[in-house]
């Protein structure tokens, strides 16, 4: 393949900047710029020397010649270390770009490595997950798809199916052979297996979406409880407007924080309230949306008041996944802890005071403690990409469709349809029945130089 160039680091100021070529012949690209000892005979090897065009030194750097086949891509790379800062990135990498390399596109270093074969395509996505992780767990969990772990549940499902087709050929084809045929139990086996499983991957995505793309916890709470106080102690910035007067949240907040490794999104409220005002009522029932779409609701009273009707609706209608927040403890309070026990569990219940730093510890603890306890099968990946979660749905779609007509006793060349759709459906997953369009889509969403 042509030999490719791209910046691997941001242009920001910084102490080291990174620049990286993919290609055969990466050398003849590199070395008439390259003023230093051969980067050939110390593969591998960080090599001192400077970038110089003409009689113009460019930048001191380090670099490193990687031979294929063990390299990110599985082609021969150089990579050059220059310092950081949109100049010497930019100067570099037009100069090698002068010699004939071409930009690479955008995820083209790793659509190499995919092309190549050294990872699959949800292994291809990894790297993009690992890239915008937005904590240690979700980090975890795309390292884990990067490691394999997608690749040999999808691969040993693939070759299940594989075989159940191989048999079911035989028989549609060469009935009068020797090798007995196969019955509609066998059949109904392997595919109990194959619906199994895969309904058990995709209970875990809803898991593996939140991990990915941040646990969603909507604060909920009548106006001028501490909604948006808690929202800026928990974020550490002042997002939310924080006065006395109710209801000047109009609009739902949100906020990416991470907790004990763990990606959440704050979801701050408006108040929920009757209000005649048109706008607030827009963000009230934005509100109640929020909460039905959160994976962890936090509803927040204040120990200054008592409970209205409006207080008791809402805590009869609180989730299994909730915390109640007992806010302003630290004023003349109105309202205790114990008069909640009726409504939640008393280990649900958090007595906090925003303006005195009261509770707070306790409640992140709490939060973490929940979001511990969403659903998931920890013997199975968590799989919180869309393309394949469409995919694994397609697959169990086309499952259930085979499974029917074992039960109807269907001739085997229509149950030999759906088996094969299961197993292509399987097959995008890892990229190996990908079309050019789904590349395409997948690749476009990385960086350049990844």
């Amino acid at each position: 393949m042509e030999v490719i160039v791209a910046v691997a680091t941001s242009y920001v100021e910084a102490a080291i900047g990174v620049i990286r070529l993919s290609g055969s012949g990466v050398m003849e690209y590199v070395a008439p710029l390259f003023r230093g000892a051969d980067l050939t005979t110390k593969p591998r090897e960080l090599v001192y020397g400077h970038i110089v065009e003409g009689d113009r030194v460019i930048d001191e750097i380090m670099a490193v010649y990687l031979p294929a086949p063990k390299t990110y891509t599985m082609e021969d790379m150089v990579e050059i270390f220059c310092h950081g800062g949109r100049v010497a990135l930019e100067e570099i990498s037009s100069a090698l770009v002068r010699q004939g390399a071409r930009p690479a596109q955008p995820g083209e270093f790793t659509e190499r490595a995919f092309l190549n074969g050294r990872i699959d395509l949800s292994q291809a996505e990894a790297v993009m997950d690992l890239v915008s992780s937005k904590g240690r767990k979700a980090y975890e969990v795309a390292l884990a798809h990067l490691s394999g772990d997608t690749h040999r549940i999808i691969s040993g499902m693939r070759y299940d199916l594989l075989h159940l087709m191989a048999r079911l050929t035989l028989s549609i084809d060469y009935p009068e052979e020797d090798e007995p045929e196969i019955t509609y139990g066998e059949i109904e086996t392997t595919m109990d297996r194959t619906i199994e499983l895969l309904e058990r991957l995709l209970k875990n995505t809803d898991k593996g979406k939140s991990l990915l793309q941040g646990i969603k916890l909507a604060i909920i709470g009548k106006p001028n409880v501490g909604k948006s106080s808690l929202l800026n102690r928990l974020s550490g910035l002042d997002r939310a407007i924080v006065t006395d007067i109710p209801g000047t949240t109009r609009d739902t907040i949100e906020q990416a924080i991470t907790l004990a490794g763990i990606p959440f999104v704050l979801i701050d409220t408006a108040g929920i309230r009757e209000t005649a005002d048109v706008i607030e009522q827009m963000g009230v029932e934005r509100s109640i949306k929020a909460m039905e779409q959160a994976d962890i609701t936090v509803l927040v009273l204040s120990a200054d008041g008592t409970l209205d009707e409006e207080d008791i609706i809402r805590l009869n209608k609180l989730p299994d996944k909730s915390l109640v927040v007992l806010n302003k403890i630290d004023q003349e309070p109105r309202l205790r802890v114990v008069d909640l026990h009726d409504f939640v569990e008393a280990d649900r219940v958090i007595a906090t005071s925003m303006t005195e730093d009261i509770g707070l510890e306790e409640l992140e603890e709490k939060i973490v403690a929940q979001s511990f306890g969403l659903e998931g099968d920890d013997t199975l990946p968590l799989i919180g990409n869309m393309r394949q979660i469409h995919e694994l749905n397609e697959a169990l779609k086309s499952a259930y469709d085979a499974r029917s007509g074992i039960e109807r006793q269907e001739a085997y060349d229509y149950i030999e349809v759906d088996v094969r759709n299961a197993y292509e459906h399987l097959g995008r997953i890892i990229g190996e029945e990908a079309s050019g369009d789904i590349l395409q889509e997948v690749f476009a969403n990385f960086c350049v130089g990844k």
